[in-house]
This record gives C-alpha cells, sequence and structure tokens, in this order.
C-alpha cells in the first residue's frame, strides 16, 4: 500500500513513491495525535512506522515536520469551521451566536493541540503562517456577526473588525480556561460571564437593555 513502483524503474517524479492513501494516513494520524499534544511532541519516526513506511514519506510528501504542521493546520481549520457551523439552528441571530461561541470552547477544550495549531501561535514556521492567512473557521463567525449588524441587534460597526474584536475576547478567555481554570469547577460560569459580557459590549441601543436583562443572573469572582 505505501509504495508504488520505484521512481529509476518508472521515470516519476519522487512524490510518485508514494501514494494519496499514504499521504491521507500520515495525515490523519498526525491530526489524531496533536488534539491533546504540543506540536513538538510529534515524532516523525513512530508517526511514519505506524504506517509502515519511513519519514522519507513524510519529507517527499509535506517537505518535513513543518509542512507537515501546516497540513494538519489546515484540517483542524476545517474542523473547526465544520463544528461551528454545525452548531447554528436559525432560530435567531442571537440564538446562533451564542451556540457559535458556546462551540469555539467546547472544540478547543476537546481538541487543545489543534486548537493552537489553528489559533495559536505554537510553531513558528512561515508555511503555517500562509495557511492562516485565509482560514475557514472564521466564515461562520463572520456571518453571524453580519447578520447581528444588519438585524439591529448589534450596533453598526465594521462586519471584519468586530469579528476580530470578539475573536480576542472568546480567545483571551478559552486560552485561560486551557492554561489556568481547566480544572475550575467555575470554569464554564467564567466563560458564560465574558460571553454575556461580549454581547452587551456589542449591542445596538435598543438591544442593550434587553441583554443586560439576560445577563443579569450572572456573575464572576476571579478566583481560581
Amino acid at each position: 500500500m505505501t509504495r508504488s513502483p520505484s521512481r529509476a524503474a518508472t521515470g516519476a517524479p519522487p512524490h510518485a513513491q508514494y501514494d494519496e492513501a499514504l499521504r491521507l494516513g500520515i495525515l490523519e494520524e498526525a491530526t489524531r495525535r496533536l488534539r491533546g499534544a504540543a506540536p513538538e511532541k510529534l515524532g516523525l519516526r513512530p508517526l511514519a512506522a505506524s504506517q509502515g513506511t519511513s519519514t522519507t514519506a513524510i519529507y517527499t510528501m509535506f517537505g518535513g515536520k513543518s509542512g507537515l504542521l501546516a497540513a494538519v493546520a489546515h484540517e483542524a481549520d476545517r474542523r473547526l469551521a465544520e463544528a461551528l457551523r454545525e452548531s447554528l439552528r436559525h432560530d435567531s441571530v442571537e440564538t446562533d451566536m451564542r451556540s457559535l461561541c458556546r462551540a469555539y470552547r467546547r472544540w478547543a477544550l476537546d481538541n487543545e493541540g489543534l486548537y493552537g495549531l489553528v489559533v495559536g501561535e505554537p510553531v513558528r514556521s512561515p508555511r503555517v503562517a500562509a495557511d492562516r492567512r485565509d482560514t475557514q473557521w472564521r466564515g461562520p463567525l463572520l456571518e453571524v456577526v453580519d447578520a447581528l449588524v444588519d438585524e439591529g441587534v448589534f450596533r453598526a460597526a465594521d462586519v471584519h473588525e468586530a469579528a476580530t474584536a470578539i475573536w480576542a475576547s472568546l480567545h483571551g478567555v478559552v486560552s485561560l480556561e486551557l492554561s489556568v481554570w481547566r480544572d475550575s469547577p467555575s470554569a464554564e460560569q467564567y466563560f458564560e460571564t465574558q460571553l454575556a459580557a461580549i454581547l452587551r459590549s456589542w449591542a445596538a441601543s435598543g438591544a442593550r437593555g434587553a441583554t443586560t436583562r439576560g445577563a443579569a443572573s450572572s456573575s464572576i469572582g476571579m478566583v481560581g
């Protein structure tokens, strides 16, 4: 399965020594191993051995570890985007916004290593950075924020700037949960309080009172 006829015999380019099934197998296994591990923990030799091949295959098909991590980041980005889209029920834009933000948190907690590849900076690689310029997961967030602005629930604002500011708040509280509050029974309440604050801060003047009343029951004490 792992190798085609030799390059010398076929005159094929180097990448033709290995088939697509092998490339996908390596990518899937690397993605699985990085769900809860930092990129530096990914060993190429054991990864290659798990697929019945050698590290040469990884260097040939991905260009080495940095290229493999870029491919994993792209796949993780796709999976996060899919999770966010699946969270949308379209009952109302406000409900979609809350559902999307909660799905973002759940995915990050379930896929900490992949989350770091998608939105963090654990790998200083030009190839990974290039892949991040056009991330898929931002699409659902932009669409929901655009709808909130269009329907007058959020105040008039540049949609890209608003979505970036909202993401920064989400990323901040999720990162704190991953690094500081992971075992805290109050972690979910911290997140819900931050979510309520996001909705209040962007609410249009006519909608702000209702948003504030809806969040009145939320309280937070900054203790772990």
